[in-house]
């Protein structure tokens, strides 16, 4: 049998022998053996190549983003860009300076009103999107008789049909606008900047993960992946043009590298290539979304607590845990916020405090044993290292698909990007992808990869976007 992933050693000194073998249940159906993730990356790879063919044969939707070519670290010139993030808005102006990816950034934030969340009219949200950008330009000044080419982000799922065209297909994030989807939502923003009379020119429209890849690549070329990890996830990737056989737009050059958006979040919703626990069956059927984004679920911060949480349930109803008694705020769905796994994973003291401040003063539990706090402990290394572990795969996966496609690798090697809240909040989440990324590719491809963690805001990558849709316009005139 191949040997099982490693999971951190936690001490179990204090645990009586069915907390020890309860443990020991736990490890079975968390830690995942080699062979588990090969046969995951096989499906992976299987999936993407049904994907850029047909929407409807893969969970993977497989989105052209219509950017194509690569930033070199050396064009310049000032963008704007904005980006939607669940209830904020971020404006932005980038002048590129060139030489080897040297910029200078102007940002602002706004909050989206409660009261705009949800309405009849999505036009009324959009009208105080453009009255944040108003604001933005009187606050950064701008040039007479000139117009500005702006990139916008959104966090709604939208179906481009080319760069600067896309039509929203669900919002998410807590909005409701009946009249919302469906809607062409760069020409819907050109009305309402027209009407307020901005000088902008919505060039391109792009998704967090294109941001991500983009923004790492102006200052590090040879990065050819972008990865979003955070209350959701997904990955955008370079492809050449002529492996997307479903794309049938004329005016893409079929001799290029396009950015694909995987929206890798629903992989093995429809087909079980994952190995989904009782405990993950459960939280899926909660979910306002049953049959859908399953690898999310299993992944990111909105779930990885509440998945530690059924398990403590499960543990508690057993009388393994704190003596069989719970507490009203352990039993309240999503109340083991995710960032108490990196409290607990990072608890080295003997009596692991820190552990039971977040049991008995965060969530209510009436008295704990160090043996319930190594037990807790143990329970988020195993959700946690999952998690890393099936990024690490789906990354690997992508990885193999490149290389055997001639994409990614250059003298230099090949820079992949990654952002993110879980990503960067969870000290142990980056070294377990990574580990993973080493032992699912050759080591001849593996010693060429770097992974950077993008920091700054990815509303940079947006006006990288911009930038790139110019250069694809000029293209286009010369040829």
């Amino acid at each position: 049998m191949s040997q099982r992933q490693s999971v951190p050693l936690v001490n179990l000194d204090h645990c009586n022998q069915q907390q020890a073998d309860a443990v020991k249940e736990l490890e079975q159906l968390f830690c995942l053996d080699k062979n588990t993730l090969l046969n995951i990356v096989d499906s992976f790879r299987n999936e993407l190549v049904a994907g850029l063919a047909d929407d409807r044969s893969s969970d993977l939707n497989m989105i052209p983003t219509y950017v194509t070519g690569y930033p070199t670290g050396d064009e310049k010139g000032t963008y704007l860009a904005l980006e939607i993030a669940g209830m904020d808005i971020y404006a932005c102006q980038v002048k590129l300076k060139g030489d080897n990816g040297k910029l200078a950034i102007n940002q602002y934030q706004y909050k989206i009103p409660q009261d705009l969340a949800s309405g009849d009219d999505f036009a009324v949200l959009i009208d105080y999107v453009v009255e944040c950008i108003s604001d933005f330009l009187m606050r950064v000044g701008t040039q007479d008789l000139f117009i500005y080419p702006m990139a916008v982000s959104f966090g709604f799922a939208i179906k481009q049909t080319r760069l600067d065209t896309g039509r929203i297909l669900s919002l998410g994030y807590g909005f409701s606008y009946p009249n919302g989807v469906g809607v062409d939502i760069v020409e819907l923003m050109h009305e309402r900047l027209r009407l307020k009379g901005l000088p902008i020119k919505i060039v391109a429209t792009a998704n967090d993960s294109v941001c991500t890849l983009l923004a790492h690549a102006y200052q590090h070329p040879t990065t050819r992946l972008g990865i979003v990890h955070s209350l959701g996830t997904n990955c955008a990737y370079y492809e050449p043009v002529k492996n997307v056989t479903k794309l049938k737009d004329s005016s893409v050059t079929r001799d290029a590298d396009m950015i694909m958006n995987t929206e890798w979040c629903n992989f093995g919703s429809s087909r079980r290539t994952l190995p989904c626990t009782w405990f993950d069956r459960k939280l899926a059927r909660e979910s306002i979304n049953p049959q859908f984004h399953v690898f999310e679920k299993m992944t990111t911060g909105i779930f990885l607590g509440e998945l530690v949480r059924n398990v403590l349930i499960y543990l508690v109803d057993r009388e393994i845990l704190f003596s069989g008694e719970s507490s009203e705020t352990l039993n309240t769905a999503h109340s083991f916020d995710t960032s108490y796994m990196y409290v607990c994973e990072a608890d080295d003291s003997d009596v692991l405090e820190d552990t039971r401040i977040v049991l008995e003063d965060m969530l209510d539990l009436s008295r704990t044993t160090v043996g319930d706090r190594q037990v807790v402990k143990k329970v988020c290394e195993l959700i946690g290292t999952r998690a890393a572990v099936l990024v690490g795969t789906a990354i690997a996966a992508i990885v193999q698909h490149m290389t055997s496609t001639g994409i990614g690798m250059t003298d230099e090697g090949y820079a992949i990007s990654i952002s993110g809240s879980i990503y960067e909040d969870y000290p142990s989440f980056h070294p377990r992808v990574c580990k993973t990324i080493k032992d699912l590719i050759p080591d001849h491809i593996a010693v060429k990869l770097s992974v950077g963690v993008v920091k700054h805001s990815r509303i940079v990558g947006a006006a990288i976007v911009a930038m790139m849709a110019e250069k694809i316009a000029a293209t286009a005139i010369q040829s």
